[in-house]
């Protein structure tokens, strides 16, 4: 006991170190923005020039050479400088993208490159066939996407750019506005970068070449170091940052993307950009373009074109370098015509696709086919996650399990941060607390649960602890730089430099009385020299070899080594120390979240590591990488997962993210705040994350900071179970418990129904997560994705900000306000056969309809027309129900009687579904009466089939327009009577006077999907 008390007076220290610079909100003083760093106030300063429309930067034609992967390059020349300098990669995917790539030749300084296979696929996706058309000024490129469109990306000469259209109707413009930026590195402190016949050489500060070298009122604080928050960002390579613009054409209602930021979904245009550096932001607020924890700098843009048709296009900037987006209108205020935004990074070269669609689920597909899909999660990593920091022992962890199972609540995974360490050394146990940590967790794993532990990348210096041993010994933590200045020895002194301070005074001539035999030779005295320049000296530089020791920063254990996750070398050792026999403690229901990996320094610049670091694997300075660390983190974390039980599906949780985290991790959305502004923002926060590529994601459920009361709690739960794929509720230290039985009963019954829906649903979530899997499909996703045709899903404000889609087939709208303040909810039904309520079966056709709002339940619909699978019997886990039986809900398109969906099976856990025949797949149509599989994919292996089940108990059918007289099942030929259907007349919420009903049909036998079974279910009228 006095061990776990000294621990906890251990964490209130650190906290109240750390509570010293928190506030209420966050402390703005610690982070910069736009006008503060440097090479984004030279951007700002460049795009304003007077001679913006000079074209500057021009394809050579001539210089065209087709690539080895497919595309072509070209030479890019600037006009003030006599040769090219910029090699321009110019690439067409078959599925519908066009990718433009720009970098130095033959730079100084090698640029940093994301490597081959690690955001984008490797190999890369197909090459679309693509014969160039040379025309007046520009290069026209044109292809047929695999989806049947119609691309076109036209190459213009000078100045460059890029114009894309599909299927006739231009959608995107790259440097339209001619605000492209390109600062090729410099020798050290030198003005202009090498070229033998650059212009105005004599008088430099006269030529107009970048946003770091112009005639007009050039800014050159920053060029070669940075002061910011009492730290100085060292340069020694100089300025190095890229910028461009790009303009969605047409009709632009709405853009929507760039997670992750804590904006409305359709984003708004704000005076200071949106900013990418991924940072350790403490209560975040809400309505702001400040940087957060991940990255992916993709915006969607929706095209209204004439005929009332409308298309989608999107565009990413593939950068992990500091990075601003500004928005912007050519009218402000006013959400029509045209849209553009500019883009500047601090460094890396310049990597941008255009993704033509042109429809949503195209745009989605596109993204996936260049960054890869993600893989399928097992079933319990859907279902509830309890955790908070922290569990303080081993029998806490016990009370909560037992608690969840006194009340009958199911869960799936308990989790532990950073408490259950040994003094924050990852990867140990506080013996003290946890003195059995394997019986733990294999307690938990009796019942058919998992563990989550968390895993932090920073390590803890201590000699006695073997990872930070084994990581210094190997040479694989980030550097810190020391820097000494030298003389340049490229520096030499001017021929006309004059360093002699005196001269002989000419005006004097020798005294007529000198005797120069008494007196001496006679020199004239001296002067000042008005030519005399001073002592010259050599420029002073960096030294290029400089010493280099182990960076080292605070975070929870104090002084902490942070490993260089970049190098291959490292990811490898890391990945090893999740074995079974070096991780101790641990089972094969254990599983990882990787936090504070943005990564966390405390006593850093912006609470980070500094820019001028260095990443011993190819010598890659930290701001290159920067908003990467944290995926090389994630990524490592999952191959050692997956090396340590083959075949399992590695699960790895993670705060910080880059464009193709997906591929590895789910993701929440920080230290959220227990307000219902937090409430409604993770709408737009996950539909942009999932627009994103990311759908294993979610929001802390209740908030992390502060403590909901049990109205708001209610809600959070009721939201959450229908549209966060990840479902986690956590909370600060120092917050009160927050369990679901630790609630007033009417409050902990609300919320217990509210999770035993998710585990009904599972089936559903399952099968979405195939989908994604396979296609790249958002599991949750914004209004539009479905219904792109219906105008009102692009700008009607509560189709937008306050509602999702679960899959094709329920709609969920948010209630964010308590009671006190909203009686009644304004929900938009898209243009659709119709909608049923979720609760009653309530039928709505499309349209505005007002809901009015009690406690039991906020408003979700289910799309006419879809058949959705269930599960009804509840259990303690998502495990204990592999064998129940599906349930087939099945919402009538009331005016043709159809209705389709989809079931997918597999074993839930392992990845043998990989080999491309161990699942089962149905597809279900239910016509003229009669519902049916269409189609069957797939096979589960005899093992698996003995241990999930493939069987349909029970079917309900809404929007019946007779009462059904009965049901009949035939299976392989062989006919039965089922029970007579149980029977209830539905509501229809227009008021109409037209008669819908719904029937629940149990049948006996259970019907088996299992391939080669032939079955039909009919309801007789």
């Amino acid at each position: 006991m006095l061990e776990i008390l000294r621990k906890c007076f251990a964490v209130t220290a650190v906290l109240a170190a750390l509570s010293a610079s928190w506030a209420e909100a966050v402390d703005r003083s610690k982070f910069r923005t736009c006008s503060q760093g440097s090479f984004c106030r030279r951007y700002k300063a460049w795009i304003a020039r007077p001679e913006r429309e000079k074209a500057l930067w021009s394809v050579l034609p001539e210089t065209r050479s087709a690539l080895p992967e497919g595309g072509f390059s070209y030479k890019v020349k600037h006009v003030n400088e006599a040769e090219p300098h910029l090699l321009l990669k110019v690439s067409m995917y078959a599925s519908g993208m066009v990718r433009l790539r720009l970098n130095e030749i033959d730079a100084l300084h090698k640029r940093h490159e994301i490597p081959d296979g690690d955001v984008i696929t490797q190999p890369p996706p197909a090459s679309a066939q693509v014969t160039p058309s040379e025309q007046a000024g520009k290069t026209v490129f044109e292809f047929v996407s695999t989806a049947g469109a119609k691309v076109q990306a036209s190459l213009s000469h000078s100045p460059l750019g890029l114009e894309v259209s599909v299927d006739g109707t231009l959608v995107q413009r790259l440097n339209a506005r001619n605000l492209l930026n390109f600062e090729r590195y410099r020798k050290p402190k030198a003005v202009l970068p090498p070229d033998a016949a650059s212009a105005g050489q004599s008088e430099p500060s006269k030529v107009l070449l970048d946003a770091a070298a112009h005639p007009h009122e050039l800014d050159t604080n920053g060029l070669w170091e940075e002061p910011f928050g009492g730290h100085t960002d060292h340069k020694p390579r100089g300025p190095a940052s890229l910028g461009m613009d790009v303009s969605f054409e047409g009709d632009v209602p709405s853009l929507f993307g760039l997670a992750e930021h804590a904006t409305k979904a359709s984003l708004p245009f704000y005076e200071e950009p949106y900013r990418f550096f991924n940072l350790d932001v403490f209560e975040y607020e809400i309505d702001e373009p400040m940087a957060l924890y991940g990255a992916i700098p993709l915006i969607w843009a929706i095209h209204r074109i004439p005929g009332g048709k409308s298309l989608t296009s999107g565009f990413l900037w593939i950068n992990p370098s500091e990075t601003f987006v500004k928005l912007d209108r050519d009218a402000a205020g006013v959400n029509k015509g045209p849209a553009h935004a500019w883009w500047t990074s601090e460094s890396g070269v310049m990597d941008v696709v255009v993704f033509a669609g042109p429809r949503p689920n195209q745009v989605s597909g596109q993204f996936h086919d260049l960054t890869g899909t993600a893989p399928m999660p097992g079933l319990w990593a859907l279902g509830k996650h309890q955790c908070r920091w922290n569990y303080m022992s081993q029998k806490d962890v016990a009370t909560v399990d037992a608690s969840y199972d006194k009340y009958d609540i199911p869960y799936d995974t308990v989790w532990l941060d950073i408490e259950h360490t040994d003094g924050k050394a990852y990867f140990s146990w506080n013996s003290a607390a946890f003195p059995d940590p394997k019986k733990m967790v294999d307690s938990i794993s009796a019942k058919r649960r998992h563990f989550v532990n968390v895993v932090d990348p920073h390590i803890k210096k201590d000699d006695k602890f073997h990872v930070y041993r084994e990581v210094r010994d190997q040479g694989l933590f980030v550097k810190k730089v020391t820097y000494k200045q030298i003389d340049d020895p490229t520096d030499a002194k001017p021929a006309d430099w004059v360093e002699d301070e005196k001269i002989p005074d000419t005006s004097v001539s020798q005294p007529d009385e000198w005797n120069a035999e008494e007196d001496g030779p006679w020199t004239p005295p001296k002067i000042d020299n008005p030519a005399y320049k001073g002592q010259w000296k050599p420029r002073q530089i960096n030294d290029p070899t400089p010493e280099l020791s182990d960076f080292e920063g605070w975070c929870w254990p104090g002084t902490s080594g942070y490993p260089d996750f970049t190098d291959p070398k490292m990811r490898d050792y890391w990945g090893s120390q999740f074995a079974l026999d070096k991780y101790k403690g641990t089972n094969a229901d254990t599983y990882i979240w990787n936090d504070m990996n943005e990564p966390s320094v405390f006593n850093g610049p912006e609470v980070t590591m500094p820019r001028d670091a260095v990443h011993p694997h190819g010598m890659v300075e930290h701001r290159d990488v920067h908003n990467m660390y944290g995926y090389y983190v994630h990524r490592a974390t999952f191959e050692g997962l997956q090396q340590r039980v083959p075949g399992d599906r590695p699960f790895v949780l993670t705060r910080s993210f880059f464009i193709g985290s997906h591929k590895y991790s789910a993701i929440w959305t920080g230290d959220n705040y227990a307000q219902w502004s937090h409430l409604k923002a993770s709408i737009a926060m996950v539909g942009a994350l999932t627009l994103g590529g990311q759908s294993l994601v979610g929001a802390d459920v209740g908030g992390f900071f502060k403590h909901p009361d049990e109205e708001m709690t209610v809600r959070w739960y009721q939201l959450a179970v229908l549209m966060y794929p990840f479902l986690r509720n956590h909370a600060h230290l120092e917050t009160p418990r927050r369990e679901p039985y630790v609630f007033g009963e009417t409050t902990m019954l609300r919320i217990k129904a509210s999770l035993q829906l998710r585990y009904k649903m599972l089936p559903l979530w399952y099968t979405l997560f195939r989908r994604y899997q396979q296609n790249g499909e958002p599991v949750v996703r914004p209004l539009f994705w479905d219904f792109l045709e219906d105008s009102g899903t692009h700008d009607n404000e509560d189709a937008v900000e306050n509602q999702i889609m679960l899959g094709e087939v329920l709609l969920v709208h948010g209630v964010t306000k308590p009671l006190s303040e909203q009686t009644e909810a304004k929900v938009y039904l898209p243009a659709a056969p119709g909608w049923y309520s979720l609760e009653a079966g309530t039928f709505f056709p499309p349209g505005s309809h007002v809901h009015k709002l009690d406690l039991e339940s906020i408003p979700a619909y289910y799309k006419a027309g879809s058949v959705v699978p269930l599960k009804s019997r509840m259990r303690r886990s998502s495990s204990c129900m592999w064998l129940d039986p599906f349930t087939l809900n099945v919402y009538l398109d009331p005016e043709t009687g159809l209705a389709s969906g989809r079931v997918y099976i597999d074993d839930y856990k392992t990845r043998m579904h990989e080999d491309g025949s161990s699942f089962l797949e149905v597809d279900f149509e239910f016509k003229k009466g009669v519902l049916r599989a269409s189609e069957t994919r797939g096979k589960l292996p005899e093992a698996t089939a003995a241990a999930v089940s493939a069987e349909i108990e029970r079917v309900e059918i809404f929007g019946l327009k007779q009462i059904p007289r009965g049901a009949s099942l035939v299976i392989n030929g062989e006919t039965t009577e089922l029970p007579m259907p149980t029977i209830r007349t539905l509501t229809v919420g227009d008021g109409s006077s037209a008669s819908l009903h719904s029937a629940v049909v149990k049948v006996k036998p259970w019907i088996s999907l299992s391939s080669g079974s032939s079955w039909s279910l009919s309801i007789l009228d």
